[in-house]
């Protein structure tokens, strides 16, 4: 798929935007698409959209400042469940209620640091997470593609792109006071799409 292509077949133009102002919109998209699919369906078909770290049998905290977001996080692939960095003292206590074993860990977040407990070192067990990746459009007037993003959702974000292309372009127009006939039909068009767009979510609206 040819993402220029396609988005011009969309606005029906390809002027008036920039090929870097069209892939921006694009991993805007990507963000849109994400969110609107985890209200849909839930969290656990938003984890689609992640991207899995890397295994850690270090034991220490994990450095977690430059991740946009963490989708889900396993100890020896059982899920871990979040909880309150305020009772740490209690999640290494066997006489706890809080007590965090190898068969129901947790993990919390402190400042940018993600602990799960118990430890992982050594032999004692491998924890990782699900985050969500920062995307970006590789080949965008060619064999276009987003990297580590589903594939089945490219038409939705390249429609979405061309809805905020378009309303750029008629704010323009209304602004620079042009024809306000093509204003119009502009306006029509992004009315078209934004149907379109919300159809291919199931309804969800935008």
């Amino acid at each position: 798929m040819n993402f220029k292509t396609k988005i011009g077949y969309y606005v029906s133009s390809t002027d008036g935007y920039t090929d870097a102002e069209a892939q921006q919109y694009i991993v805007d998209g990507c963000y849109d698409v994400y969110r609107k699919i985890k209200a849909i369906k839930g969290s656990d078909e938003a984890q689609m959209f992640g991207s899995f770290s890397s295994g850690d049998t270090s034991g220490n905290a994990l450095d977690i400042d430059e991740v946009h977001e963490i989708l889900s996080v396993k100890r020896n692939g059982i899920p871990a469940t979040q909880v309150s960095p305020n009772l740490v003292d209690k999640y290494t206590d066997v006489d706890s209620i809080h007590y965090a074993s190898v068969n129901d860990p947790i993990f919390y977040i402190q400042e940018k640091y993600l602990y799960i407990k118990p430890a992982t070192t050594g032999s004692n067990g491998t924890g990782y997470y699900i985050y969500l990746p920062v995307w970006s459009v590789t080949n965008y007037d060619g064999s276009s593609s987003i990297d580590r993003f589903p594939a089945e959702y490219y038409d939705h974000v390249l429609v979405y792109a061309s809805i905020k292309i378009l309303e750029a372009k008629m704010h323009n127009y209304i602004e620079d006071d042009e024809d306000s006939e093509l204003a119009q039909l502009i306006g029509q068009r992004i009315d078209r799409l934004k149907v379109q767009y919300n159809e291919m979510l199931g309804g969800q609206q935008q």
